[in-house]
């Protein structure tokens, strides 16, 4: 399909090609997929979407309890929370890699956070 340069993001956003994240990818789903099988995707994945946000909610009620208490609590889903793959990578696209010289120093690794190469291309880390 032909799509004029000016008519790209309005496409994007109704694509059905196109990659998409799980609607519950707040509640921990790796998911993407092409946005014309959401709906099939979103339909075969109910329990495990259930379960999911259960486990999502408690943490988090976990979390404000202790926070409420003056206690801490690491969220022992926070790795997802905290670090979303970005799907739809905007040019340019910038990366801050922090502390390098301490990290290179001390022979340390360490990645980013993971990213898409392009619209339904290779996930990676730098």
């Amino acid at each position: 399909e032909t799509v004029k340069r000016g008519d790209m993001k309005h496409h994007l956003a109704t694509c059905k090609e196109e990659l998409v994240a799980c609607e519950y990818s707040q509640m921990g789903c790796d998911s993407v997929i092409k946005r014309k099988d959401l709906n099939k995707h979103l339909q075969d994945e109910k329990e495990g979407h259930l379960e999911k946000s259960l486990v999502t909610v408690s943490g988090l009620s976990m979390a404000l309890s202790r926070s409420y208490l003056g206690e801490s609590y690491e969220l022992p889903f926070c790795h997802w929370l905290c670090s979303k793959p970005s799907y739809y990578p905007l040019s340019p696209l910038i990366l801050r890699m922090d502390n390098f010289d301490i990290m290179k120093k001390q022979n340390k690794i360490w990645f980013s956070a993971p990213f898409y190469s392009y619209f339904g291309g290779y996930k990676m880390c730098l």
